[in-house]
């Protein structure tokens, strides 16, 4: 047996709902963990009834089995990144602020989700709204609000780039380290990131596709990823707009509504031609050896 060990890739824990279509959620952001050659681990914090149609109802974990999942990740793994997304009530936002005096961990992007893409579920009550404005934004790295959520955690109206700049300053203003103000509604498609020292804006094109499915949970997610691999956070988040974008590029219909991005696009390969089949060279048993005629 041999004692030769490969090394471990960065590991980065999501702490997110679970979307069953999985196009959003937990299992988008465990995709661009791994699309970005990075391990993923997750702690649920609700599961969600819905398809590629919209949310039909949440079922929020109770916040001590949250805490339960958190210890027991906590106790066994170094976590090199951290990206919050849905949490469903107050209780489990405590218990995530709580984590993360314990934790330490240097990288952690907050996506505060508030509502389904529709609009017809809330997916944070009214006192976890509160509870993330007022504590989870100062122990983030970075925050990644929508218009919507940004127009709530700021107070201001959003109808222009100007006053997304504004909001992204007020977000700073009241806690947050750094904030990318997403403007993927807006008529030009360009964020805004503010980190305290200077507003950066990140152009781009509006991608003609309807499979955008999980594209916030996964721009948040290659944030953290690229975090925790090394990289300086304006880095971090410019890298992590151009793989979105290409991911929203490839995305495909699984169902009747809009499909999921397409998180491996990088390493889709043709497949073999009909009949041809790759034969491993090593490790086979005798009987499946190739005879020489």
């Amino acid at each position: 047996m041999s004692n030769h060990q490969n090394p471990t890739p960065p590991i980065v824990l999501t702490i997110a709902g679970f979307d069953p279509s999985a196009g959003a959620g937990v299992a988008a952001d465990l995709k661009t963990f791994s699309a970005h050659h990075c391990y993923g681990v997750a702690a649920i914090t609700a599961l969600t009834v819905q398809s590629t149609q919209g949310v039909k109802s949440v079922h929020v974990t109770p916040a001590s089995e949250l805490r339960a999942q958190l210890d027991a990740l906590l106790e066994d793994i170094k976590i090199s990144a951290i990206k919050i997304g849905m949490l469903g009530h107050r209780g489990n936002a405590v218990v995530v602020a709580e984590f993360l005096d314990r934790a330490g961990v240097a990288n952690v992007v907050l996506d505060p989700v508030m509502k389904s893409t529709s609009g017809v579920a809330d997916l944070l009550d009214a006192g976890g709204v509160k509870y993330l404005a007022e504590e989870l934004l100062k122990r983030a790295t970075v925050v990644t609000p929508n218009i919507d959520e940004a127009e709530v955690l700021s107070g201001i109206t959003i109808k222009d780039h100007a006053s997304m700049e504004a909001a992204a300053v007020k977000i700073v203003e009241r806690g947050a380290r750094a904030v990318v103000v997403k403007g993927g509604h807006m008529e030009k498609a360009i964020d805004v990131l503010f980190d305290g020292d200077g507003v950066l804006n990140l152009g781009g094109d509006h991608v003609k596709s309807e499979n955008t499915h999980g594209s916030g949970c996964t721009f948040a997610s290659a944030i953290a990823a690229q975090l925790a691999c090394g990289r300086p956070l304006r880095d971090s988040v410019l890298l992590a707009k151009a793989y979105v974008t290409k991911a929203i590029e490839k995305g495909y219909s699984i169902g009747k509504g809009p499909g999921p991005l397409d998180h491996f696009y990088r390493i889709h390969q043709e497949p073999p031609a009909r009949g041809i089949h790759e034969v491993p060279q090593h490790g086979m048993h005798p009987a499946a050896e190739p005879t020489s005629r």
